[in-house]
């Protein structure tokens, strides 16, 4: 049980760090420190509300997690709850079946890249082509 208890305070500082950074990125976002994106007001003001959307989900499921696994942490009863839950055969069996640690991987790092892309705006090559005119070339 004592690995398992390192495996939860592994996840509270990765949950606790995670948070802590997009919180930061908020902050900083909304005092105008970092500007997302620059093109049309419009565009600019959906993207800035859907990645504030985005990071806020993803912080307060991490939030969640971090609760779960500190009141897990100081309980005993909850603790062997919590490891049951998260070793059970079925689901084990069900997750490897389903290659779902992958999806799950991808998808929890597609998420990161939407909201700290969405900060930056690069701007793309068809992009600059739809805008040049027969003058441009």
């Amino acid at each position: 049980m004592e690995e398992y208890r390192n495996k939860l305070k592994i996840q509270n500082v990765f949950f606790s760090v995670c948070s802590a950074v997009l919180i930061a990125v908020q902050i900083l976002a909304y005092s105008g420190v970092i500007d997302p994106v620059n093109s049309g007001k419009s565009w600019a003001d959906f993207w800035n509300g859907f990645i504030a959307g985005v990071a806020l989900g993803v912080t307060a499921i991490m939030i969640f997690g971090l609760i779960k696994n500190l009141i897990a942490l100081k309980n005993n009863k909850q603790l062997k709850k919590l490891y049951v839950k998260e070793n059970d055969e079925r689901k084990k069996e069900i997750c490897t079946k389903g290659k779902s640690a992958g999806a799950t991987a991808y998808l929890c790092c597609m998420i990161a890249a939407a909201i700290i892309c969405g900060y930056f705006n690069a701007v793309s090559y068809t992009h600059l082509r739809a805008h040049e005119t027969s003058q441009d070339l």
